[in-house]
């Protein structure tokens, strides 16, 4: 490779050389008259697409001079002198302060900030007439004579993203193309002229400051601010030619062909052909920003198109060029920029006027400084949360969700976050982690923070009761005062270790020598009486148990040295708890955390109701139902959002805002047995001290898992929404099971009819639905599938939609049911609905069907009957409770083993296999016979809305809280008292 100084030597002798060349031809009219360019931005993993545009603008306009600008260092990764076009730095464009220019934005954003640039540099520098901007990942198929003719005209060609409209659920719809922009920037042509020349000194003033990605704000890069050029300049052409700008936003209006020619698009001549998010290494996907298409959908010119096009990259050097770091992602002494942190320096445009490069020592220091300052909290206090910590939790609305209380509550798993997913997301260096790791060492805030108590004489032995050891009872293990002050300050060793001084003396024994000794900063003298006991009591064992209690003893002993080594690794700690299926470790024995706003129950009736409130999922559904129901009831409440880990997006506010202050005796946690683990460290265990806790679970099997038995510690009685449920859970569990059902209110919009989901008004349409996000086999939507195409064919009459939730995150799951679809009467509607949008679309169908193996309830199912659709559904499992043979078709099922790949259900428990062949039946039966569709969806309707009503459930909800507040502070703590010996035994 060439060296840095010799590549930057050469490719300035390049740009000065043309200069007086230029200079050299104005002074010939004759020469410079018609001339046209083209040029493209890139940084240097880019050079294929350069090389192949470049190439395809030579096949076909070999007299257009070709230039492209490097937004990026050479750094001697090539050559510039032996590319066929020119290469021109875009540090050495004429940009005020061109460092903090460079420094600002992020790669995508600079290669279109600087595009205004260009064409003022090579109109006045090159003297062309037309310039043509193309993206590189464009390329030529045909003249472009349709550009050229326009501009001969035309002062400013576009194209639009769209000429058409989408009907379809995929993505890019129209209103991602609102936000994006009307034209497609990756191709604009601009002739020369004095309007030019002032579109071009206003488009340079607003890219100079405002070329962000920011949705929010309407910003996107260079392309909004492109939708006021037609009304604010004169001689604007947008150039709508079937064969210009042809890429994934428009296939859907635009199919490839091939003709003697050559390929054509919508019946024209391809001009050139957008392979925006193409990538080689990825040949069956045609786009990362899209899922209309995959390669396979398109023609078969089509797939032979890029297929040539993927060759031509690699023979350009794909492989090769892909990894070339970005110049400009790194200050000078090679520590990583963070592009969240590039903008900070808007909120302190001092730091600009001092520093003179952003990417110097100086400003190394500089951004050091500014992106580690504290945030202070809402008391003032500062934080271990900084600017730049603070500016990514601010533009990540999961993370709003997950942790709405970063300042409290949330506190400390957001600082542990930043510093392991944080650090991996973002790139960030070590340098702009420190505040938050020493916050976590430390807790600083003295919200976590975990020393032994305070106590007289520590290594005196206490005679106080401890636990369920009587003072004097003959214990085999006498506690320091120490040790006994440790016990009482944490519930959860109590739970635990309910005999410390008895059965299960050994055993806390060992818990403090190890992992207490670690935890409370415990020296050797405050050791010194336990081990003495330790040593006594392993003494006085035959040899067999006195090796096996060492060998636990050393084992826990190494488990401690290996905790405190990956913490000071947080990226292997990381990888570790995922390869294992954990996310996040989170032991009963967790340092409990101090919820924000918790205060002493007031002993007022309410509820302090606990759930995924944002999460677009079915336990996520049910919380914000339970809302509307306790509401209906006129129970007083405040609200509280869990930390949802799922990938879910998270963005249903629909409940309203969530409270800061948790003043009732009674918590109510929507949130299932395997999440109560993460919830209880989450919140801490002061939310829960001194409260009835009731836990809100599903389960839909008949055969409640033993692993989650420890899920019981934390609640004095479970409530579940159906018989089914509460019979699984109520066989396991050492606490009282109740049935409390979900409330179902669906409320569909006005004006979200069949046209707005694209269905045909004159079929008869099935709906099936599932969330992607469950476990496809238990709802079996391909059941339907078959069932539906046994009872109709290739019958155009009638129609199945399968919607399917959360598709995104298991594309998996929409790939197998296409592939089991051989109808075009199925269709497989994967985009992620708001719920009004789910109801509109279930309120506009005929007929709900439902053929899973196991309900924990059947919301969907509820739903439907509430709107008045005739249900078809598998008579098996928590449906029963509503859907009996009066008002649904019910579908007969053999019990059958759940198998593998199915967690996390066990693959030796049974659930029900329905009857393909009679669902088939009960479909032809109810799209011919009106009269039996109308007696299901009256009777249907008339139960749902009888005894599923918010008022009905919140009701069923009252009487048992009602029940709980006669019980006075003594019952309660006697109740606890008693479930946690019953699930100690």
């Amino acid at each position: 490779m060439l060296s840095w100084a010799d590549a930057e030597k050469s490719a300035f002798k390049g740009v000065f050389a043309r200069f007086i060349r230029v200079r050299q031809m104005r002074n010939s009219e004759s020469e410079v008259h018609g001339r046209t360019a083209v040029f493209t931005i890139i940084a240097k993993n880019y050079l294929p697409c350069a090389r192949v545009l470049m190439n395809s603008v030579a096949e076909h306009h070999p007299d257009w001079s070709r230039f492209v600008i490097l937004a990026d260092q050479i750094d001697g990764y090539f050559d510039p002198r032996s590319e066929d076009f020119e290469v021109v730095l875009s540090v050495d464009l004429p940009i005020r302060r061109p460092r903090w220019f460079h420094f600002k934005y992020t790669l995508m954003e600079l290669s279109t900030a600087v595009k205004p640039y260009v064409f003022e540099y090579l109109f006045r520098a090159e003297a062309f007439d037309r310039i043509i901007y193309l993206d590189p990942d464009i390329r030529i198929y045909s003249p472009l004579h349709e550009v050229t003719e326009a501009l001969k005209s035309a002062n400013i060609v576009l194209t639009p993203h769209l000429t058409g409209p989408l009907e379809d659920d995929k993505r890019p719809a129209e209103i991602d193309i609102l936000r994006s922009g009307t034209y497609n920037l990756g191709f604009i042509g601009v002739a020369r002229s004095r309007e030019t020349e002032a579109f071009l000194a206003w488009w340079r003033e607003r890219l100079y400051d405002h070329c962000f990605v920011d949705i929010a704000r309407g910003l996107f890069v260079d392309q909004r601010w492109i939708d006021l050029v037609p009304g604010i300049f004169q001689g604007v052409l947008v150039l709508r030619d079937p064969g210009c700008n042809v890429a994934y936003w428009n296939l859907a209006h635009r199919m490839v062909s091939r003709s003697g020619s050559g390929y054509e698009a919508g019946g024209s001549p391809l001009s050139f052909f957008h392979f925006s998010g193409y990538a080689a290494d990825q040949p069956d996907k045609l786009s990362r920003h899209q899922n209309r298409f995959k390669v396979r959908d398109l023609s078969e010119a089509g797939q032979q198109l890029v297929e040539a096009y993927r060759q031509e990259l690699l023979h350009a050097g794909y492989f090769t060029c892909r990894k070339w770091p970005y110049g400009f992602a790194s200050f000078q002494n090679g520590t990583h920029i963070p592009d969240m942190g590039r903008p900070i320096h808007r909120e302190t445009p001092e730091v600009v006027d001092a520093i003179s490069d952003p990417f110097s020592d100086a400003g190394f220091e500089a951004f050091l400084k500014l992106w580690n300052e504290p945030v202070q909290d809402e008391d003032g206090a500062r934080s271990g949360i900084t600017r730049l910590a603070y500016r990514i939790y601010r533009n990540r609305t999961d993370l709003q969700s997950a942790m709405p209380d970063i300042f409290g509550g949330d506190y400390r798993r957001f600082l542990e976050w930043m510093v392991i997913d944080g650090r991996e997301e973002y790139g960030l260096d070590e340098a702009f982690l420190a505040p938050v790791s020493h916050a976590i060492r430390t807790c600083r805030d003295r919200r976590h923070g975990r020393a032994w108590p305070e106590t007289a004489a520590p290594n005196e032995f206490s005679n106080e009761p401890i636990g369920n050891s009587p003072a004097n009872g003959g214990p085999s293990l006498r506690l320091t005062r120490l040790a006994a002050a440790i016990y009482r300050s944490r519930a959860e060793l109590q739970h635990c270790f309910p005999d410390p001084r008895g059965r299960d003396s050994n055993r806390f024994l060992l818990w403090l020598l190890t992992y207490g000794k670690k935890e409370h900063n415990l020296s050797a003298h405050h050791t010194a009486p336990m081990e003495e006991q330790w040593r006594s009591m392993v003494g006085s064992l035959p040899a067999a148990p006195r090796l096996r209690h060492e060998l636990i003893r050393r084992g826990m002993a190494a488990s401690v040295h290996v905790r405190g080594a990956l913490a000071r690794f947080p990226r292997l700690r990381a990888r570790l708890w995922r390869a294992f299926g954990h996310p996040r470790p989170t032991p009963w024995s967790v340092v409990a955390k101090r919820a924000a706003g918790r205060s002493q129950p007031s002993g007022e009736f309410g509820v302090n109701l606990v759930g995924y409130f944002y999460s677009e999922t079915g336990v996520g559904q049910s919380v914000r139902a339970a809302r509307g129901a306790l509401e209906a009831a006129a129970v007083s409440l405040s609200l509280r959002c869990a930390g949802d880990r799922g990938p879910s997006l998270k963005q249903d506010r629909s409940a309203g805002p969530m409270s800061t202050v948790f003043p009732y005796s009674t918590n109510l946690f929507y949130v299932n047995a395997d999440e109560t683990a993460n919830v209880w460290g989450s919140l801490g265990e002061p939310f829960y001290r001194n409260h009835h806790n009731i836990g809100f679970w599903v389960w839909e099997l008949e055969e409640f898992p033993g692993r989650w038995m420890d899920s019981f510690a934390p609640y004095h009685e479970i409530w579940t929404p159906s018989t089914f449920c509460r019979d699984a859970v109520g066989r396991r569990a050492p606490i009282p099971v109740f049935s409390i059902p979900y409330a179902v209110d669906p409320a569909a919009p006005p004006g979200m009819d069949r046209q707005y989901f694209g269905l045909a008004p004159d079929r008869f349409i099935f709906l099936a639905a599932f969330d992607a996000l469950s476990v496809m086999e238990r709802k079996n939507p391909l059941a339907v599938i078959q069932a539906f195409e046994r009872a109709f064919g290739a019958d155009s009459r009638c129609q199945l939609v399968v919607k399917v939730n959360n598709a995104q995150a298991r594309p998996q799951c929409v790939e197998i049911l296409r592939n089991a679809c051989s109808s075009d009467s199925v269709r497989v509607f994967e985009s992620t609905l708001a719920h009004d949008e789910m109801y509109a679309l279930t309120q506009s169908v005929d007929c709900a069907v439902s053929l899973h193996r196991s309900e924990g309830f059947g919301l969907f199912i509820a739903e439907a009957m509430y709107f008045g659709k005739p249900v078809i559904v598998t008579n098996y499992s928590g449906n029963t409770d509503f859907t009996h043979a009066d008002n649904a078709l019910l579908v007969g099922y053999r019990m059958i083993p759940v198998g593998h790949n199915c967690d996390p259900y066990g693959p030796a428990c049974l659930w029900a296999d329905p009857d393909v062949e009679q669902a088939a039946s009960f479909m032809a039966s109810i799209a011919g016979d009106a009269g039996l569709r109308t007696r299901l969806a009256n009777a249907g309707q008339a139960a749902v809305k009888a005894s599923l009503s918010p008022a009905a459930v919140g009701q069923l909800m009252r009487q048992r809280l009602e029940a709980l507040c006669e019980m006075n502070g003594q019952t309660l703590a006697t109740e606890r008292a008693a479930s946690l010996r019953r699930q100690a035994v």
